[in-house]
Formats: structure tokens, C-alpha cells, sequence
């Protein structure tokens, strides 16, 4: 039936996408793939939507392959792919016309997307993270990618710089364009492409060569602050090196009348705040005596208007608040000098305007400001609790989730791409029926997570807390975000260090963060990562719940056919219970996955 669909329907990215799902065996899968992109790529396209839809199809159908061939054990033939398209490939290289028609395709910012994804496969046999979590989204440039310093062979090292080398060159050119196109995004484009180079370059080549492109950059984007925080930090840890420039010189260069300044100043109070107390009271006093005693931020923006008094200042009321909210956008520095006035009360031991502060700045935070806001926000929000009363600790943290929920920009509309199609469905309760029946995709919890961070650390949940408390609060977040498998997977892990035993309470509660994690996992749409799904294995095997452990796998085999670390896990579940695994090796088989059914 799906076949017989793409065959009438060759530009529907939704159809390509349930006809590739239906393929069962690796080779059919993958011919899917390269039939989907070869189809879109010759999709018509006049206007800027119908160049961006065409644009985030095509990118989202390579990533999926790529994603594919990586998690099916096929991580060779990915780059081998990807290798076919530099321009010292061999004519024959199958990779070589598709993918360069693939990226004759794309908009710029999705021809980033591209070339950084492959790199990272590259290097890494992976997709990054933050790209496997907008699989089936269109996609936006990540924040933030770890470039983790990697030995690789001669013969490989030279490919990848080669890559690199072209990926370069090709955006470089791309970048160009959109500044004689009058486009603004290519700032952020230039900034990540740059970060992400130097990066790269650290990771497979070391130091210095890293400094040497860092310093290249820095002259051809003297005003491009995440550019010069590289530097700041390089130098705070190496010292001295030709052409780095630490956090007093770079904000001595940095013109009064730029906007950037603050996000420096801020920078800088963070940096020494971890290693170096001291430093950091000394730099938070040249800010105030600079800065801090104007008081009106406004006067050095071009937008909004806002007034921040010195003094103790007095409850806000409903009223102020919305207008405040309400108002015109703020500019980055009003944020920022914000964020540092509140840093500056804070060690005068002010806290009460500290909380006005960055009170403030929250309701102006906006774009990339706003999730590092946010965590400013709730830092200096949880300082005045009682650290030896679990209870009031977890209600005042769910206070914070609520008030943060209860922002629009705390939980953005994410469109799925293959949820396009009712765009197209003219009668209104259609599309009602539509929406109620397939349902919306889940609401993104990176930013509640990352306040549950702040306030606990990496493992989202505090170290000690009663067993009633536990549960209340995880139940009151996963009301708000029943699929934020990321908490789920952090209870599981608290709930195998802390109650292990075989007594009636730890046999509840085991049963309990199990129902948990797996209602989060299957509750997400789209489908979790492969990753996500590996991780849950393995915690529900650690929480004694072998017949669910069986379900799960089945679940999980099902949802990730072609996924070897999957199967190879189910394989030793059953090994493990006792159970048949001749039936499960030859499941993997027809997928195209060896697996040894042998016990050691």
C-alpha cells in the first residue's frame, strides 16, 4: 500500500516517511532512503515556505538514514557516504551525485546542519546528541556541541580535516551569500560555524592548531562575543599564547557603545565565581563602579525603557508585572546588566534585590538569553531555602516549575514535519478530528530539566529525600510533561541506589519508578532515541522487573527494528531469565543483525 502511495504521491515527505518505516530488511530500508531523498530533491519549489519545507524534508530524511546505518551497525557505510561527496571522492562513489543534489537543496542554515553532521559522524561513528532529539522537527542549530578530544588514525584524521576543510569552504561561501542578501541570521550562522571549527580542530588536532583558527576568527569577527570567550577561557588556562586575549583585555577593547559588553562582564563574574572567589568580588566591584551605579538601563539601549532603583525596592504588583512582560523587547545588555546587578547584591548579601533583578531580567530575557536567564533566575531563587527540610525544598522547587510552566517560552510549539499535511485540510473540524486523534507532540522539557539541574545537579533529583516527598514531587512534574523521560530516567537511577533491599517498600517503589520511566518512554512523540530506549533497558533490568524487562524489549525491538545494541540487550535478557533466544537471533537476522545466540 505505501509503496503504491509514493509512487502517485512522490513529494509527500509523509508518505516517504510511513513507506520507509514499513521496510523491513536493511537493504529494502536503505534503498527506501535513497528512493525518498532522490524524489524530494526533485520536488518543485517557488516560494520561501515551500523552500524551507523542501529543505527540512530532505535534511530530516538524510539525518534518518545516517541515524539508520549508524545504530544498525553500518556506521562505515555512513561515512563512506559522506566521504563521497568531498571532491577528491571517486567518480563511482554512490554517495557522491545524491548527496550533492541533497545539498543544492537546503537553505543555508540547513546546509550547517548538514556539513556539522557529518563531521560529528565522521569523527565520532554518531549523530550529536542535540541533533537526534529534532529528528522529525525542523531543525535548529545547537546551542551547544561537545567536541571531546578523539585519537584517530593517520589515514582517517586526513579525511576528516578534509572535510572539515570543504565543510568550511562551501559555508563560508553559503555565508557570504546571505550577507549580500541582506539577511541578518548569518551572524549566527558565521558564530556557530566558527565555534564549532575550533572546536573540531581541538578535538582532532590539538591545541594549538585550535588557537591558531581562534585567533583567525577573532580578527574576522572582532565583535562576536562567543568567539572571544573561547579565548578569555583558553587564557585563563594556558596563559600567555600569540594572539589570545584574556577577559581584561578583551573588555578594555570592547567599544561603549556595542552591545555585548554585559554578556562579557557576566561571563567573566561565572568564570571566576567557579575556581576563584576572590577574583570574582574583585571583578563584580569594577563592574559596579562602572556600571552599576546608573541605574537606568535604559539609557544605553535602543529599545524597551526600564528603570532599576538602587534602593530597596517594593513587591511587584499583578499589574507592573504584565507591563513589563508585555512591553517591547529588551536588548541582550539590559538583560545582562541585570543578571550582574544581581550578582553585585548578591555579594552585598542583598538577596531581596538580587530576586528583583533577576526578576527582571527573566521578564526581559528573550532568544539565546533566556535559557541562561532562567538558570540565573532559579539559582538565586533557591538560595533562600532551608537546606535541611526535603519537604520544603521539593515544594518550593515545584513553586518554581509552576510559575515557569505557566511562560509561554518555557514550553515552545514544536511542529512535527509530518503533521504538515493538515496545513492543507480546509474544513476546520477536520482538522479538529485530525489533531484529537494522531495528538500534538510532546512538549519539550529541556528548559524544566535544566532548573531541576540547577537546583540538584546532573542527576535532577535531591541527593536525600523522603520516600512520600519523592513521589509527590515526581508525580506533580510528570502531570506537567507525562513524557520527560530524561527525569524518568534519573528517578529510576535513585530509586536503584536507594532501595535495592527486598522488603515490601523497595519492592513498591522499584515497581513505581518503573511504571514511571516506561509510561514516560512510550508517552513521547515522536518515539525517544535509540539511546533513551537503551538506557531504560537497562534500569528496568536493575529494578528487578524481568517480565516487564521482556515487554519492554519487544517494545523497544519493534520501535528501533534495526538498532544492534537493541537487539544484542534483548539477546542477554533472555540469555539471563532463561528464556528462548533462538527466536530472537533470527528476528535480528532478518533485520540484517548477527547476533551470538552461544553463552560464553
Amino acid at each position: 500500500m505505501f509503496s503504491h502511495a509514493v509512487q502517485h504521491n512522490v513529494n509527500s515527505y509523509e508518505l516517504w516517511l510511513m513507506y520507509i518505516n514499513s521496510r523491513l530488511r536493511f537493504d529494502d530500508r536503505l534503498d527506501a532512503y535513497n528512493d525518498a531523498l532522490s524524489m524530494l530533491c526533485q520536488m518543485t519549489a517557488d516560494t520561501d515556505n515551500e523552500l524551507k519545507d523542501r529543505s527540512a524534508f530532505i535534511l530530516d530524511i538524510f539525518l534518518q538514514m545516517i541515524y539508520f546505518l549508524c545504530m544498525s551497525g553500518n556506521v562505515e557505510k555512513a561515512v563512506y557516504r559522506i566521504y563521497g561527496i568531498l571532491p577528491t571522492a571517486c567518480p563511482d562513489c554512490p554517495g557522491d551525485r545524491l548527496l550533492a543534489d541533497a545539498i543544492s537543496c537546503l537553505t543555508v542554515s540547513d546546509r550547517c546542519i548538514f556539513w556539522i553532521s557529518c563531521l560529528y559522524v565522521s569523527i565520532y561513528k554518531k549523530l550529536p546528541e542535540e541533533i537526534c532529539d529534532q529528528l522529525e522537527f525542523p531543525k535548529d542549530l545547537p546551542r551547544v556541541l561537545v567536541w571531546h578530544p578523539v585519537e584517530l588514525r593517520v589515514d582517517n584524521r586526513s579525511k576528516v580535516a578534509e572535510l572539515l576543510k570543504c565543510a568550511v569552504d562551501k559555508m563560508a561561501v553559503d555565508i557570504n551569500e546571505t550577507v549580500k542578501n541582506g539577511d541578518p541570521s548569518y551572524l549566527t550562522l558565521a558564530q556557530f560555524l566558527a565555534v564549532s571549527h575550533i572546536s573540531c580542530l581541538a578535538a582532532i588536532e590539538g591545541f594549538q592548531s585550535s588557537v591558531d583558527m581562534l585567533v583567525k576568527y577573532m580578527k574576522e569577527y572582532p565583535r562576536c562575543p562567543n568567539i572571544l570567550l573561547i579565548s578569555a577561557r583558553l587564557y585563563r588556562k594556558y596563559g600567555m599564547c600569540p594572539g589570545l586575549k584574556g577577559f581584561d583585555e578583551l573588555l578594555m577593547d570592547w567599544p561603549k557603545d556595542v552591545q555585548g559588553v554585559q554578556f562579557l562582564w557576566n561571563q567573566y563574574v561565572e568564570h571566576a565565581l567557579a575556581d576563584n572567589i576572590e577574583l570574582a568580588e574583585k571583578v563584580l566591584t569594577r563592574w559596579f563602579e562602572e556600571y552599576g551605579k546608573e541605574g537606568d538601563v535604559s539609557r544605553r539601549a535602543d529599545v524597551g525603557a526600564m528603570e532599576v532603583s538602587n534602593e530597596v525596592c517594593e513587591e511587584q504588583s499583578l499589574a507592573s508585572t504584565l507591563e513589563v512582560s508585555s512591553g517591547p523587547s529588551a536588548s541582550e545588555d539590559q538583560v545582562y546588566w541585570l543578571l550582574n546587578l544581581s550578582l553585585y547584591r548578591m555579594l552585598e548579601s542583598n538577596l531581596q534585590e538580587a530576586q528583583f533583578a533577576v526578576d527582571k531580567a527573566l521578564k526581559l530575557a528573550q532568544g539565546e538569553s533566556y535559557e541562561h536567564c532562567l538558570r540565573e533566575h532559579v539559582a538565586v531563587h533557591t538560595l533562600e531555602r532551608p537546606s535541611s527540610c526535603t519537604d520544603t525544598q521539593a515544594r518550593a522547587t515545584l513553586s518554581l516549575i509552576s510559575g515557569y510552566i505557566a511562560d509561554h517560552r518555557n514550553l515552545p510549539t514544536r511542529e512535527l514535519l509530518s503533521r504538515r499535511f493538515i496545513q492543507n485540510v480546509k474544513k476546520h473540524k477536520l482538522r479538529l478530528l485530525i489533531d484529537d486523534t494522531i495528538g500534538p507532540a510532546s512538549a519539550d522539557s529541556s528548559l524544566i530539566n535544566s532548573v531541576l539541574e540547577v537546583c540538584y545537579g546532573p542527576s535532577l533529583l535531591p541527593e536525600q529525600i523522603e520516600l512520600k516527598y519523592l513521589v509527590d514531587f515526581v508525580e506533580s512534574v510528570m502531570e506537567i510533561l507525562p513524557a520527560n523521560y530524561r527525569l524518568a530516567l534519573a528517578v529510576g537511577t535513585f530509586v536503584v541506589k536507594h532501595y535495592s533491599g527486598a522488603d515490601p517498600t523497595s519492592m513498591g517503589t522499584r515497581f513505581w519508578a518503573s511504571s514511571v520511566l516506561i509510561n514516560a518512554i512510550f508517552r513521547a512523540v515522536p518515539v525517544a532515541p535509540e539511546s533513551v530506549w537503551i538506557e531504560g533497558a537497562n534500569l528496568l533490568e536493575k529494578l528487578q522487573a524481568s517480565e516487564i524487562v521482556k515487554r519492554f524489549h519487544q517494545q523497544a525491538t519493534s520501535v528501533y527494528p534495526f538498532s544492534f545494541k537493541l537487539w544484542h540487550a534483548y539477546l542477554t535478557a533472555c540469555k539471563v531469565s532463561g528464556s528462548n533466544t533462538e527466536s530472537i537471533a533470527e528476528a535480528a537476522r532478518q533485520r540484517g543483525i548477527e547476533l551470538n545466540v552461544v553463552t560464553p
